[in-house]
């Protein structure tokens, strides 16, 4: 009986908060490419399998939608011109085998150019991997053998300082809205400086006595002006009445050094609510 071997390739495309699913790990998540215009990742195979992999670079941004959902944007060529550098990226090495427990360490380059005006630059990193597939001729046997082939695609940020860098928000319109235990507010706000605003908010909601009834707190990373909405969980059996909502946006964040994040005064805004 003639031989034959299938093999079913499935595409899975994961952010940040995925990378424990995957089939490689990659640290650090957020990469700031140096004044000499390089950066490192490192790609570590913590599995038994060979892993190949390919890294490549893709414009993209997290926006938007009108209701302030988070969007990830990768087809604005208005500001890939602006502020992209994946034309200027290079990954070394760009494709590869890794080996069982083994990390690789890759650079990315990224050539100078001196038109640019100051402010961050930005792309995203995409690293591919799948298990590397063996000859066909070692894997089959009588009849049909069916494989099945994952590849994972990961993708995390990279920014490139140029000159003097600032970063803000300026809040215009604030809608909050209660669904059953859940409080969501939507501030409209402007980005300020010239560079995005990457870091934290802390939603804090008290009561009329001024006292803490739930905070919560989130990462944020708002690159344009928009809508970005915030959730806090209400405790069970708040009482209705009237509260205060606070949102205070700090740029510092857990997973990156507040070195390499383009700082910002401590920014809070206070909301009155009635919750029902």
């Amino acid at each position: 009986m003639k031989k034959l071997l299938l093999v079913f390739l499935t595409v899975v495309s994961v952010t940040k908060t995925d990378l424990v699913f995957a089939q490689v790990s990659i640290a650090p998540t957020t990469i700031f490419i140096d004044q000499n215009g390089i950066g490192s990742v490192f790609i570590t195979n913590p599995g038994d399998t060979p892993q190949e992999i390919n890294v490549n670079f893709a414009f993209g941004y997290p926006g938007n939608d009108e209701l302030g959902n988070l969007v990830m944007m990768y087809s604005d060529s208005v500001r890939a011109n602006q502020f992209g550098i994946d034309a200027r990226a290079r990954a070394f090495p760009k494709t590869f085998i890794l080996a069982p427990q083994q990390q690789q360490t890759v650079r990315i380059q990224v050539r100078p150019d001196r038109s640019l005006e100051a402010g961050t630059y930005f792309t995203r990193v995409k690293v591919t991997s799948n298990a590397q597939t063996a000859d066909v001729e070692e894997t089959v046997t009588e009849g049909v053998s069916t494989q099945v082939n994952f590849k994972f695609d990961q993708v995390i940020a990279a920014f490139q300082k140029v000159g003097e860098v600032t970063t803000g928000l300026e809040f215009e319109d604030i809608q909050v809205t209660q669904s059953d235990d859940l409080l969501r507010i939507v501030p409209a706000f402007k980005t300020t400086g010239n560079s995005p605003f990457i870091g934290s908010v802390t939603t804090t909601l008290k009561n009329a006595q001024n006292e803490t009834v739930a905070e919560q707190g989130q990462t944020v990373a708002l690159y344009f002006s928009g809508k970005r909405a915030v959730e806090i969980k209400l405790p069970e059996n708040v009482p209705a009445g009237d509260y205060t909502v606070t949102l205070v946006y700090e740029t510092k964040r857990g997973d990156i050094p507040s070195s390499d994040l383009v700082q910002s005064p401590t920014i809070t805004k206070t909301i009155p609510v009635k919750l029902n």
